[in-house]
This record gives C-alpha cells, sequence and structure tokens, in this order.
C-alpha cells in the first residue's frame, strides 16, 4: 500500500500542467498525459506570504518564490496539488531542491470553488535573499515568455528517481 502525500500548494511553474504531466509520466509512457493532472489541481490561495521574482545572473528568472510577508493581507494565488503518489512528491522535491534553495513548510491553503481551509505543504524560499527582486511574479508571462523553455527542457529530463522501480 502507497501512503498518499500531503497536498502541496503550488504557486510557480508548476501550475504549468503541461509541466506536471511532463514531471509525473511513467518510463513507459511515450507522452505526457495533460488530462490526468488537470483534475489533481484546483485554484487555491495562501494567505501571509508573497511571491516576488528570483533574480538571477543579469536578469530575473521565469521562476517565482515563495517568501514571508509582512502584509497581513498578502496572498498568493496558486493550485492545491492532490498528490497521488510518494513517488511524485520525491519528483518535484527534488525538481524543487528540497533543502537547498525551497524548504518545504506546512500551510493552510484556502480553495477557491468551496472555500474550504485545507493543511498542505508549500515551497519557501530557503536561498540567498539578495537574489530576491522587488518585481513580482507574472504566471499569465511565464505562460507567454516562459513556458516553452521549460517544455524543451522538461523532456529531456528523467524525472524518476532511483527508487522508483
Amino acid at each position: 500500500m502507497t501512503d498518499t502525500p500531503r497536498p502541496l500548494f503550488v504557486y510557480g511553474i508548476l501550475c504549468a500542467p503541461e509541466l506536471l504531466a511532463m514531471i509525473f509520466r511513467e518510463p513507459n509512457e511515450a507522452t505526457s498525459n495533460v488530462a490526468k493532472i488537470r483534475p489533481m489541481l484546483q485554484p487555491a490561495t495562501v494567505k501571509g506570504y508573497e511571491r516576488p521574482s528570483i533574480f538571477r545572473g543579469s536578469g530575473y528568472a521565469l521562476q517565482p518564490a515563495a517568501i514571508a510577508s509582512a502584509d497581513p493581507e498578502a496572498s498568493i494565488d496558486g493550485y492545491l496539488l492532490t498528490l497521488e503518489s510518494t513517488s511524485q512528491r520525491r519528483k518535484l522535491d527534488n525538481l524543487e531542491a528540497e533543502g537547498e534553495t525551497h524548504k518545504c513548510v506546512p500551510v493552510q491553503v484556502h480553495t477557491a470553488a468551496d472555500n474550504q481551509s485545507v493543511a498542505a505543504d508549500m515551497y519557501l524560499w530557503n536561498g540567498p535573499m539578495e537574489m530576491i527582486s522587488p518585481d513580482p511574479w507574472d504566471f499569465a508571462a511565464f505562460v507567454k515568455d516562459g513556458l516553452e523553455y521549460y517544455l524543451d527542457i522538461f523532456e529531456g529530463l528523467d524525472f524518476d528517481d532511483e527508487d522508483d522501480q
């Protein structure tokens, strides 16, 4: 019996079902199944945090960071991701460099459809604060300017970890 991991609040590039489908694709699947991913995502918000862009080198990355906010009214829109297996969670932990640039923290997520409060995990920025931009991150701009870039990168990556046999 496989333990089902806690839900995860995603707020950045992992909001793109196309990318999640590539990450969760089974080794025997020739293509990603986006239709399988969509039911796993539920629009949601987490309060008390903000989502700036991450600065890398000479420009801002296509990725955001979640950081605690001094503004009690601050919130981040994203999705509550209901994971089906610990394997999926390990793949995301590996992708997010859990423990290096991000740490997983418990949060209360408010679902948009029914305004329920759900206990979940979220990847909080754990890297140098000098890398945080004063500019907020924009998902629509990412889809327009960066999604294809990530789809190309993810196509060549193997997200299976050695524990998945």
